[in-house]
C-alpha cells in the first residue's frame, strides 16, 4: 500500500461521510493479485459531490457555474441543461478507481498490464458498472492516458487545470510573482507548519473559499479527515496567521515528482488588500520550489494562474463502458458525443 492509502483506509472503515458529509459512495479495496486499489463506487445522495459523481460534475456543478455567466448565455446554458437533466442523471452509478475523495489525484506511473489486470477485475466484479479513473492529463499523466485509451477507455473532458514548475529560472520572472514577493517582504505575516490540532479552522477556511465563494458540490472534508491525513504524514502544509488567528491554509500531498493542494482556503471576511490567496499561492509554490516538485496548480482563477507561470492542459476523466448496456449505456454514448464536440473549446475560452 502507498502513503496515499492511508488516506483511504478510514473511508473504508467508517464510510465515505465521516470524510466529507456530501461525498456519497461506497468506499472499498478491490484487490488484485495481491494489490489493493481504491474503488469508491457512487451512492444516491442529495447533490453528490463531483468526486464521485459524474451527474454531480457535469449537471449539478455545471448548473452552478453557470452564475457567472452573462445574462443570455446563463439562459441558453440553463435551457439546455434542464433539456438533457434526465439524460445526465443516468450517468451514476460508477465505480471510481485509483479514488480519491479530492479534485486532484495524483498517481504513479504504471504498467500497460497493471491497467489491463485491473481494469479485467472491476469488470468481473461490478459487470454492468461504468469504470471511472479520474483527473487525468497530459502533463502530469500522459502515459497513463495511452494505456487506458488501448485499453477501450473513452476520454471524456472535465476541467482546464494548470501546472506551474518553480524548478526553472525563467518561472520567477513573471511579473504578478515579483509582485507577490515583494508584498510578502513589505509587510509579513507569521507563516507557520500545520498540525491535527489545525484541521477544524483549516476545514472552515478551505470551505469559506470552496464552498461559500465557489461552489457546494466541492467536498466538504471534515476535520477529522484532515487531522487524520496530518497525523498519518500524508497531508502536509503551512499557515497564515493574522492578528494571532489563522487566516489562511494549504494542505498538499504529492506523489513521485508532483504537488497538489487539494485543501486551499483563507478568511474571506479579511479585506481584500491583506493579499490572503496571494501570499498562499506563493507559500505552496516557494514549497514546491524547495522540494523539487512540479505543482499541479487544479483548476479555477485561470488568470491569476496564467499570469504566474501556470501553463493549461485540458484534464480527462477515462470511462470503460465495456459491459454497460441499456439507458445507462445510451447516457453515456450522448455525453461523450457532446463533452467532445465542445467540452475542449468551452474549457480553453475560460481560459
Amino acid at each position: 500500500m502507498s502513503a496515499v492509502d492511508a488516506l483511504w483506509a478510514p473511508l473504508v472503515e467508517h464510510g465515505s461521510q465521516w470524510c466529507a458529509p456530501n461525498v456519497h459512495a461506497a468506499a472499498q479495496w478491490l484487490v488484485v493479485d495481491g494489490t489493493p486499489w481504491r474503488a469508491a463506487l457512487t451512492l444516491p445522495g442529495p447533490r453528490n459531490s463531483y468526486v464521485v459523481s459524474p451527474a454531480g460534475q457535469y449537471l449539478d456543478y455545471a448548473m452552478e457555474e453557470t452564475r457567472r455567466l452573462g445574462p443570455a448565455q446563463r439562459l441558453f446554458s440553463r435551457t439546455t441543461l434542464h433539456a438533457i437533466a434526465p439524460v445526465l442523471r443516468r450517468l451514476d452509478p460508477v465505480l471510481c478507481l485509483d479514488a480519491l475523495p479530492v479534485s486532484t489525484v495524483l498517481r504513479p506511473s504504471r504498467t500497460r498490464a497493471s491497467w489491463a489486470t485491473l481494469t479485467e477485475a472491476a469488470r468481473v466484479a461490478h459487470p454492468a458498472t461504468p469504470r471511472v479513473v479520474r483527473a487525468i492529463d497530459s502533463v502530469t499523466g500522459a502515459d497513463t492516458l495511452a494505456h487506458l485509451t488501448s485499453l477501450g477507455y473513452e476520454l471524456i473532458p472535465s476541467r482546464l487545470v494548470f501546472h506551474q514548475d518553480p524548478a526553472r529560472v525563467a518561472f520567477w520572472s513573471h511579473r504578478n510573482l515579483r509582485h507577490d514577493r515583494a508584498l510578502a517582504a513589505r509587510a509579513p505575516l507569521e507563516v507557520r507548519t500545520l498540525h491535527s490540532p489545525d484541521a477544524p479552522r483549516i476545514a472552515d477556511l478551505y470551505w469559506m473559499l470552496y464552498g461559500d465563494r465557489h461552489s457546494t458540490l466541492n467536498p466538504r472534508f471534515s476535520p477529522e479527515w484532515l487531522a487524520h491525513g496530518m497525523a498519518a504524514g500524508v497531508l502536509r502544509g503551512e499557515g497564515i496567521m493574522h492578528h494571532g488567528q489563522l487566516a489562511a491554509a494549504y494542505l498538499s500531498y504529492s506523489i513521485d515528482h508532483v504537488m497538489t493542494n487539494p485543501v486551499f482556503g483563507y478568511d474571506t471576511t479579511l479585506p481584500q488588500a491583506i493579499g490572503l490567496y496571494r501570499r498562499l499561492s506563493l507559500l505552496a509554490l516557494e514549497s514546491a520550489h524547495q522540494t523539487g516538485h512540479l505543482l499541479h496548480a487544479s483548476s479555477g482563477a485561470p488568470a491569476f494562474k496564467a499570469t504566474r507561470g501556470g501553463l493549461p492542459a485540458i484534464e480527462y476523466h477515462a470511462v470503460d463502458l465495456h459491459g454497460v448496456s441499456g439507458h445507462q449505456r445510451l447516457a453515456w454514448d450522448i455525453t461523450l458525443r457532446i463533452a467532445r464536440r465542445i467540452g475542449p473549446a468551452m474549457l480553453r475560452a475560460a481560459h
